[in-house]
């Protein structure tokens, strides 16, 4: 285990002070004597064999020197016998750092008697780290089950007080779910999973790798899609949505791909990396901080919500067909007529990219052919057409490139990408309807209908 220590060579001379002292001269069994009032900490615990050990220990630390510091301070001084009960017998085999944390979370600053021990939370050297004490029928517990034996063993420099084993540091928890209750900007988020019940997932399973949404992101979700933060905790579907941000393993920002990842909560998302090398989640967020080390895995930071999408390609566009201003009656009805439905539909193993025209793109075609509507264009030609709009791989419009090609479902006939004008050939990208995610692929609206 490690502790962290920010207090400088100064501090871990007064923990040598504290460990010296443990080693006064007396039997275990009986009171010890009040030594001269010249003798220091770590003269008192050079000078009796029963604290042999922890001599050893501060001799180890390196700490020897700086135990000669003025003080006052006051030390809980383990024996021999203590270091044996909890499995120390040979300090040589206990890191050097973690010995040092030892010994300085024996050690209060001050001199306090053993009448003006009283029972609460009490500070050490070892920074951030508290002895729990509790003072109840002239005893002296300290972290549930360690007491005072002998008492008020005075020094020129402090006091000792003699226990019965040794205090062991809690290691600091920094897992997953402590990173999110410790920031501000995962409020939001820290409120949902605890909602979720997956607060203790985070805590304590793992390794996992967390794609978690900011405040500001879980704001712009909740806008989007007219909800409260209390309507989403209330979300029957809140643990899938969590969920779905999370992966198994420890996945760095460097090891990070395009393609489709499966998430924990069991649907897969889809990883683009654009031009610039920004890395997207399922077209929509984008991955604004990388590599936040936890215990338990790491964390990549979201300026948006992931979901998984619930409709294929084919569900997607009759949806809007039936919206109150509705949109792709006529490629809806065009896919009807060459019997092309099933083929944009289906689920996570298909995988689509559909340039989809708007009712405006293919009236501006039936004006141009002279018809009056996809009723009128011969099978053939509309079946053509039609198969011309779709690509068979999920591209999101961040894995697109300037100048590629992209194979369509008819055969031999390619599209080109121009993103500097933002075209598929000729056709227009719709900049505010790219990117519809589908369980089967994706949608990007365009505003001419493409002809092969």
């Amino acid at each position: 285990m490690e502790f962290k220590i920010k207090n400088s060579r100064k501090l871990m001379s007064l923990l040598l002070a504290a460990g010296l002292l443990f080693s006064f001269g007396c039997s275990e069994d009986d009171p010890a004597p009040m030594p001269p009032e010249e003798e220091s900490i770590i003269d008192i615990a050079s000078g009796n064999n029963q604290f042999s050990t922890l001599v050893a220990a501060i001799q180890r630390a390196d700490l020897v020197d700086e135990l000669s510091a003025a003080g006052p301070f006051t030390v809980f001084a383990p024996t021999n016998q203590a270091f044996t009960n909890a499995g120390i017998t040979d300090v040589s085999d206990v890191p050097v750092e973690e010995l040092r944390d030892i010994l300085l979370y024996h050690v209060v600053s001050g001199q306090v008697l053993e009448n003006q021990v009283s029972t609460g939370e009490v500070p050490t050297l070892l920074e951030g780290a508290n002895l729990n004490v509790v003072v109840s029928g002239g005893t002296i517990t300290i972290n549930e089950d360690v007491t005072v034996t002998t008492g008020d063993l005075g020094a020129s420099n402090g006091v000792i007080h003699v226990i019965s084993g040794v205090l062991m540091p809690e290691e600091e928890s920094n897992s997953i779910a402590d990173i999110v209750m410790a920031d501000d900007d995962f409020s939001i988020l820290l409120a949902a999973v605890l909602a979720a019940d997956l607060d203790e997932a985070l805590l304590e399973q793992g390794p996992f790798t967390v794609f978690a949404p900011t405040d500001e992101a879980m704001t712009a979700f909740l806008t989007d899609n007219g909800l409260t933060a209390e309507e989403l905790l209330q979300s029957p579907d809140l643990a899938s949505i969590l969920s779905y941000h999370v992966v198994e393993g420890e996945v760095p920002a460097s090891a990070v791909e395009a393609g489709s990842v499966t998430s924990f909560g069991g649907p897969p998302f889809f990883v683009s990396i654009d031009p610039d090398d920004n890395v997207w989640i399922n077209g929509n967020a984008q991955v604004v901080s990388t590599d936040i080390e936890a215990d338990n895995g790491i964390i990549h930071v979201l300026d948006y919500v992931i979901t998984p999408p619930t409709e294929s390609i084919a569900e997607i566009a009759v949806g809007y067909t039936q919206a109150e201003t509705p949109e792709f009656t006529q490629l809806v009805g065009a896919l009807s007529r060459a019997e092309l439905v099933d083929a944009v539909s289906g689920g996570f193993d298909d995988n689509l990219t559909v340039f989809a025209p708007t009712d405006a793109a293919f009236e501006a075609l039936y004006e141009d052919l002279g018809v009056d509507g996809y009723e009128d264009i011969p099978l053939e030609t509309l079946t053509s057409v039609l198969t011309y709009h779709v690509v068979p791989a999920r591209a999101f419009s961040q894995d697109l490139r300037e100048g590629a090609t992209l194979p369509t479902l008819l055969e031999g006939e390619d599209l080109s990408v121009n993103l500097a004008d933002l075209e598929i050939n000729s056709s227009g990208l719709v900049p505010e309807l790219l990117n519809i995610h589908a369980t089967n692929g994706v949608i990007h609206v365009v505003d001419q209908v493409i002809v092969p």
